[in-house]
């Protein structure tokens, strides 16, 4: 705990006053230089990626639930399936009761599968540097990445992670034709209707594995990110599957908010469309259930109205512009 408290890359995350000052950027360099000196770089990785899953995943989920246990009469009014969706009180029929499994075997599952996938990325770290004596899947070097690098594989492997997705949820997970990791995703993953945060991770290992561990990991590895930049793309995702599974109609955001109810659909249907979080894929392939991201964009702009308040900025700017140009040619006139 103490490795996992002392890691600079959280602070890296917490926001934009990290890098307020040189001095602040100066001595997370130190202590990034120092941890990767002085630790090995599977513990640096494997404690890095765990306290992304702690402080994104695990500690707001426990917050949603004791939320939703606590304060149900308020959590109703804020669920998009209501009463159905509160975890630790069995509602709707005798028949979906029974499908449904209770919320502690939920956690249970969900906590186990976070860790294989951690797990697995050290099997992997392990083999690559111990076994065949090659160099590490992901850079764990003194050397920062420059912030512009940062975005740019950052977007990279969100974009991969989107096609990988949408591809192995569609043709794997939700076949024309079922097959026995179907089955089993079905069994576990869809007999939850109504999807809480801890639900984002409850699959059975196997098709958890393919489905959010794969896509997430694969592109950084392709690629040999840094593992900075590895850990602030996991950081997005496991933020983003929080959010979205949490069940909730208040998300905020033009694209969190869309991306939570279309993973809505996707369990209260029983995968019936809605492949990839985005939905820019089943937008383009026409598997879109209720409102598609093209919809979510325009709805959103429109509560927001984006298009008046641009043209007020336009409008504002053209004026300002005019005063400076008369002012100035005042003075230039006063002068002569």
């Amino acid at each position: 705990m103490d490795a996992l408290l002392s890691l600079p890359v959280l602070g890296y995350f917490l926001g934009p006053s990290t890098f307020s000052t040189s001095l602040n950027l100066l001595f997370f360099y130190m202590t990034w230089s120092t941890l990767v000196l002085s630790q090995p770089p599977l513990k640096v990785e494997v404690v890095g990626t765990l306290g992304i899953r702690i402080l994104f995943f695990l500690l707001p989920s426990t917050v949603f639930l004791i939320f939703d246990s606590l304060l149900p009469s308020i959590a109703v009014s804020i669920k998009t399936q209501g009463e159905a969706a509160l975890p630790t009180r069995a509602t709707g029929s005798r028949r979906l009761k029974r499908e449904s499994p209770v919320w502690y075997r939920v956690i249970a599952l969900s906590l186990f599968n976070t860790l294989l996938g951690v797990a697995v990325q050290a099997i992997v770290e392990s083999i690559l540097t111990e076994v065949l004596d090659w160099r590490s899947a992901l850079q764990v070097t003194t050397t920062l990445p420059m912030p512009w690098s940062i975005a740019k594989h950052v977007l990279r492997g969100l974009v991969m992670r989107e096609v990988l997705q949408y591809y192995i949820h569609r043709f794997i997970l939700h076949p024309s034709n079922p097959n026995h990791l179907s089955r089993l995703h079905k069994t576990y993953f869809h007999s939850i209707t109504s999807p809480y945060s801890f639900t984002a991770h409850y699959d059975h290992p196997a098709s958890y594995l393919l489905f959010r561990f794969l896509p997430t990991y694969l592109p950084s590895i392709l690629f040999r990110t840094h593992l900075l930049t590895y850990l602030m793309t996991l950081s997005i995702i496991t933020f983003e599957e929080t959010c979205t599974s949490s069940g909730y109609s208040i998300i905020p955001g033009i694209m969190l908010g869309g991306m939570t109810r279309r993973h809505d659909l996707h369990s209260r249907g029983r995968g019936k469309g809605n492949f990839a979080p985005l939905g820019i894929l089943d937008w383009i392939h026409g598997t879109s259930v209720g409102a598609d991201v093209v919809d979510d964009v325009r709805d959103e702009a429109d509560r927001h109205r984006v298009g008046e308040r641009s043209g007020k900025t336009v409008k504002r700017a053209k004026e300002s512009g005019r005063e400076g140009l008369r002012s100035w040619s005042g003075r230039k006139n006063g002068r002569k």
